[in-house]
């Protein structure tokens, strides 16, 4: 009994210590997972803010360094964690910076200047080293991570470098928004770590100090993250998950992400279980000490009377009486026999009572073992089922967890058979969970163009580990059940399991994000009076025009036109109706020429007109007339009925002679020779030469 009880005790022993360490260990490698995607998707942000910068016109321009100023500081105020951004020219100069720092310096050796002259750069951790003394000063030192890249003006010429130094708290408001709330309560440290070894965040002890951990060395080869128990230089046992940035190729820092729990801690609760255990055998063994003893004496109390009666006869008392005792079956027989048998035989008495002793003990060894390993299997049986019911309930809180999760959830096997499928999935693709579970996921939400690339890339992950999907976040497009396919955002994971891989995959419908992001890009380049094309997307336009017009060996026009004495209208009879006459003079443009052609409102009563794939110079001035003809009809306004006029300046290009003009001079070409004909007169087509311009 005593080996039985030992042995389920080291036996349950060593199963909640290995479900306790996997337990620990999967904890801190999703929080080291999370870490690095929090690092790398804030990266990403600082990034796109950077790509936008450097697009913007006035940036590219480069002119109006005040207003250059004020974007820089109004990026700076959205985002803090931006401790300097700033614009240098080709030769190293700083042009224009938030706040002015810098300005007129050189930063031509910084390593941020001159790899961003050639294209989208990335500083690592490093001290701050011009700006120390100009930034505000703060308990800890400077610490910058960099980001720059090359500004281009409007006809592509590199015109200086942007850079972004990105404050050190940046990391460290990440780690205490993820980590810091479990640090405190549960011990739990994060490090973020450079390639060569340094500690860049972590504890105070650690930072700016190199390590050389197995965790550390094992992050730099993982791909996926992992988890292990190792002990640290300073002599302590830690449970330690660990993972490493770098795995979407928009991320170009490569930092270890290290999170460590005490071992001590991690397993404080499996030790309390431990104790407890401990003491509840120990109890069951005092109890079953005391309930020996109390039978014991029961069954051995009326063998007692017995031998009391018989040692009294064999002292020569014969007046007294032996005992019949009907306790149990056994002593009943011997007393019984012993009435009957007394007076004949002394020795053959002698050897029953032997023979009695010898079956009382017996029946009493054999009744307490029996009893004992009943209630050693009962308390087996009771833990059993008590660990079972704990994994029945974990099992049924995670299926609620994604049966309610916002994202839909699907699982399916390294065969590409589903298994789980989540009522989120069931309203984003149409299936119902019992018409998706066992079917191949390809052949459900994969469209048929993108399944070939599909099942390579399952090939190659299940060959050699490598993927481009797994513990990314894409966009691509979903098979709905009715057929059509819709824009999803799918982030892939995988477990590894003893009989191969579970593929774990949350979407979430993209559609209403992309349809804002067209519809931004559509009301940055229309004007919202007229709803014609923006002086934005005219500057776009009108160089894609000159370019189709030299491939065509085609000659290409343009008007630049104004409404004669608007400010006139606008006086007398109001903005409202000054905005309705610009409204119709808009739809007569729209109506005076074809739809290959491009009307566009730059600025006021300001209009351009871009004519393609004409024969003759003549077919330009034709235009305008009919413009002129269209603009001479009275316009008929709610208050009012105006009559009006325009002056229009044509500039012709000819890209076989004229290949070497730019957008700005065609413009200025016809610009000058709107004022000419305002000059001879006004409501007249004037046609600009190259010389003008």
């Amino acid at each position: 009994m005593l080996i039985t009880t030992v042995s389920v005790l080291i036996l349950v022993d060593q199963f909640t210590r290995g479900y306790a360490r996997s337990e620990a260990e999967m904890r801190l490698k999703q929080l080291a997972w999370q870490m690095q995607d929090a690092l790398e998707r804030s990266m990403t942000e600082r990034q796109i803010d950077l790509r936008i910068l450097v697009a913007r016109p006035s940036i590219r321009e480069g002119k109006d360094l005040p207003h250059m100023r004020d974007v820089l500081n109004e990026l700076q105020a959205n985002v803090p964690n931006y401790a300097w951004i700033g614009m240098a020219a080709p030769d190293g100069t700083v042009l224009v910076a938030t706040n002015g720092l810098l300005e007129g310096q050189s930063v031509a050796e910084r390593p941020w200047f001159k790899e961003g002259q050639r294209n989208f750069y990335s500083a690592d951790y490093h001290p701050a080293m011009l700006l120390e003394q100009k930034l505000p000063q703060q308990q800890e030192p400077w610490r910058f991570v960099d980001i720059s890249s090359p500004v281009l003006d409007m006809q592509g010429r590199f015109v200086g470098v942007m850079g972004m130094h990105l404050s050190w708290t940046w990391a460290r408001e990440i780690a205490a928004k993820l980590i810091d709330p479990a640090g405190e309560r549960y011990g739990v440290e994060v490090m973020i770590v450079r390639s060569d070894g340094t500690v860049m965040l972590g504890p105070k002890a650690l930072e700016e100090k190199k390590i050389d951990t197995d965790s550390f060395r094992a992050s730099q080869k993982s791909k996926g993250g992992g988890a292990m128990l190792e002990r640290w230089p300073d002599g302590s046992r830690y449970i330690t998950g660990f993972s490493h940035t770098g795995q979407d190729e928009r991320m170009m820092l490569k930092w270890s992400v290290i999170v460590r729990q005490p071992e001590h801690v991690a397993l404080d609760a499996f030790h309390s279980l431990e104790r407890r255990v401990i003491l509840v055998g120990a109890l069951i063994g005092a109890v079953l000490v005391i309930l020996a003893y109390v039978l014991t004496r029961r069954l051995v109390g009326p063998v007692n009377d017995l031998s009391a009666a018989l040692e009294l006869r064999t002292s020569g008392v014969q007046d007294v009486q032996i005992p019949l005792v009907n306790s149990y079956r056994e002593v009943q027989l011997l007393s019984s026999s012993l009435v009957n048998m007394v007076e004949r035989e002394e020795t053959y008495l002698r050897e029953m009572r032997t023979l009695n002793e010898n079956l009382e003990q017996r029946v009493a060894e054999r009744t307490s073992r029996l009893h004992e390993t009943a209630i050693a299997l009962q308390q087996s049986l009771d833990l059993q089922h008590a660990n079972q019911i704990k994994l029945a309930e974990s099992a049924d809180e995670l299926r609620a967890i994604l049966e309610n999760a916002q994202d839909a959830f699907i699982a399916a096997d390294e065969q590409g058979v589903i298994v789980e499928w989540n009522r989120q999935a069931e309203l984003l693709l149409g299936w119902m969970r019992t018409e998706a579970v066992g079917r191949q996921m390809a052949e459900l939400i994969i469209p048929l163009d993108m399944r070939d690339a599909h099942h390579r890339g399952m090939k190659e992950f299940l060959e050699n580990g490598t993927s481009v999907v797994i513990n990314n976040r894409i966009e691509l497009q979903a098979l709905h059940h009715d057929g059509h396919e819709l824009p999803v955002e799918i982030t892939v994971g995988h477990v590894k399991r003893h009989s191969g891989h579970l593929f774990i995959a949350f979407l979430h419908d993209i559609t209403e994000r992309l349809a804002f992001r067209d519809q931004m890009r559509e009301l940055a380049l229309t004007d919202m009076l007229t709803n014609l094309p923006n002086r934005r997307a005219f500057s776009d336009r009108l160089p894609e025009a000159m370019m189709r017009a030299r491939r065509a060996h085609e000659l290409m026009a343009l008007f630049f036109m104004d409404i004669d004495g608007f400010k006139g209208v606008n006086d007398r009879y109001g903005h409202e109706a000054g905005d309705e006459l610009l409204i119709q003079f808009a739809q007569r443009l729209l109506n005076s020429v074809r739809d290959v052609d491009t009307v566009s409102r730059l600025a006021g009563d300001e209009f351009v007109v871009i004519l393609e794939k004409l024969q003759t110079q003549q077919d330009a001035i034709n235009v305008a007339d009919k413009i002129l003809n269209a603009i001479r009809v009275p316009f008929e306004l709610t208050h009012s009925r105006i009559n009006v006029s325009s002056s229009i300046g044509v500039a012709v290009y000819l890209p076989d002679e004229d290949g070497e003009i730019g957008p700005e001079e065609l413009l200025a070409m016809a610009d000058k020779a709107m004022y000419a004909a305002k000059r001879r007169g006004k409501n007249r087509v004037e046609v600009g030469k190259i010389t003008d311009a």
